[in-house]
């Protein structure tokens, strides 16, 4: 069994005042990061600290699959570690620190929100990388399915859940140009019906991760793999007892 664990941006505290913060992306989608989305730069590190010190292995996806559909094992301690959308952040600051503690992370990408080129780093807004930026970070992150214009939301669907099936499948199909991963997919805001997963199914999917916290066996759903947000600060003592429970 293990823990998923997602995050979208880790940033320096004084960074974190201003929120909610605007989203810059090459597709021109409009939204914005609220707060509890974000993390500091301390608490990850105090994060990735536990996990050291616990021995805990980080997952691949590959493993993921194997464990799930082979029977593999994988070790007592283990994680999965995810990053969501690819802001500049995840270059700036988790990079490194991951590397730094010898971890990997999944990565579930936008494609239409990539950039063709770098932009200098940009506090008050997040932005997203480049292609050729994420290229760079391989040693460390994976990249799998977030589709390609599909990142958008109304109320409480995701625009996976209103356009037809067709269209939907053609989004996949577009992003998995890119992505090297492309049997694996990252509900938008978690949000997600039977017809999501049906499209997903038909289009070859085996893995799909939601935002509903919880372990993850093999009885979980593949196509509705659990995953923790860690929010905006959060007790290094509640983030100890998610692998404690």
């Amino acid at each position: 069994m293990f823990r998923t664990l997602v995050f979208h941006e880790i940033r320096p505290e004084e960074e974190l005042l201003d929120q909610p913060r605007p989203i810059a992306v090459a597709d021109g989608y409009q939204d914005a990061m609220p707060l509890p989305l974000f993390n500091s730069t301390s608490h990850f590190k105090q994060q990735l600290a536990f996990l050291k010190a616990e021995n805990y292995h980080t997952l691949t996806l590959s493993e993921v699959k194997a464990y799930l559909f082979a029977q593999q094992p994988i070790p007592e301690k283990s994680v999965l570690l995810t990053f969501d959308d690819c802001y500049q952040s995840m270059k700036e600051y988790a990079y490194p620190l991951l590397k730094e503690a010898g971890f990997n992370a999944s990565v579930f990408v936008v494609t239409g929100w990539l950039y063709d080129q770098p932009h200098a780093y940009t506090p008050a807004v997040s932005r997203v990388l480049s292609q050729s930026e994420l290229l760079a970070m391989t040693d460390v992150f994976e990249y799998a399915n977030h589709t390609d214009h599909f990142h958008a939301r109304n109320g409480l669907k995701s625009r996976s859940m209103w356009e037809t099936t067709a269209d939907f499948a053609a989004d996949l199909a577009a992003c998995n140009q890119w992505v090297p991963i492309k049997d694996v997919f990252a509900y938008p805001f978690g949000f997600y019906d039977q017809r999501t997963i049906d499209t997903l199914t038909e289009e070859g999917f085996t893995l799909a991760f939601t935002t509903k916290s919880g372990i993850n066996t093999r009885n979980t759903p593949p196509l509705e793999l659990q995953r923790d947000v860690i929010p905006f600060n959060m007790p290094l003592q509640a983030f100890k007892e998610l692998f404690h429970s």
